[in-house]
């Protein structure tokens, strides 16, 4: 028995195709059903390929337990580093990966242009998680609590003349981060930082990190803002498909 046909039956099943009868892998395969059933029934032995109630084959729940092992040994920053240096060469400005550490916000991973004045942050560097867009982007996916935690702890400190800190403005900025799909800021922390921020979500739609794009306020708001929103998806997406 051929391993290389057995696992062509593997290959036929996608987010399009979920169930197959034996008739339709036979056609597709261009193989005689009774071949088919033999292979099949390595796969099934070994729970790879499941028989549903109407006759027809679907992946094994084998597959979660491989997709656990495997989502285990990924880590955030060595799938993303390579895409941020990919999208700091494309948009040449600094490209930072943050994540929430209780009611703050840790940079994770920084890559920075080769321009003579660029944005500068350091791996490990604390951020407040109520200013900027790398920040804000964390914030709008997280319970609404959290504001008010951020309140009643005296954590709503003001960076700047541009530092947001009204409860009410935070909600308002909130709901439109979640409406747009994207945050934007101008010198809520440091004067003349512009900056663009995207969430980067896990299958399950759960919050993992955030990626943004910051640079010289003057060289960014040159750019189309749809290009760079784009090409920031764009980058969270390949992310995204490790997650």
């Amino acid at each position: 028995m051929s391993v290389e046909k057995t696992l062509d039956i593997l290959d036929l099943f996608d987010f399009k195709t979920r169930e197959l009868t034996v008739q339709e892998m036979a056609n597709k395969l261009e193989q005689p059903q009774s071949s088919v059933y033999r292979h099949l029934k390595v796969l099934k032995d070994r729970s790879l390929i499941t028989e549903t109630n109407k006759g027809t084959y679907r992946l094994g729940y084998r597959f979660l337990e491989m997709a656990k092992i495997v989502k285990s040994d990924i880590n955030l920053s060595s799938v993303a580093f390579p895409i941020m240096q990919e999208l700091c060469k494309q948009l040449n400005e600094t490209v930072i990966l943050t994540i929430v550490s209780n009611l703050n916000v840790i940079c994770l991973e920084v890559v920075t242009p080769d321009q003579p004045i660029k944005v500068s942050s350091t791996q490990g560097k604390i951020l407040p998680l109520h200013a900027g867009a790398s920040s804000r982007i964390l914030l709008a996916h997280l319970d609404d609590n959290i504001i008010f935690e951020l309140e009643k702890k005296d954590m709503l400190e003001k960076y700047s003349d541009y530092t947001f800190t009204d409860v009410e403005k935070l909600f308002a900025l909130k709901k439109e981060v979640l409406e747009k799909g994207y945050a934007v800021s101008d010198s809520e922390v440091d004067i003349g930082v512009y900056a663009y921020g995207v969430a980067i979500k896990d299958i399950d739609k759960k919050l993992v990190a955030g990626l943004s794009i910051a640079g010289p306020k003057e060289r960014l708001i040159a750019v189309d803002e749809s290009y760079i929103v784009e090409t920031l998806f764009e980058s969270r997406d390949k992310i995204q498909e490790f997650l």
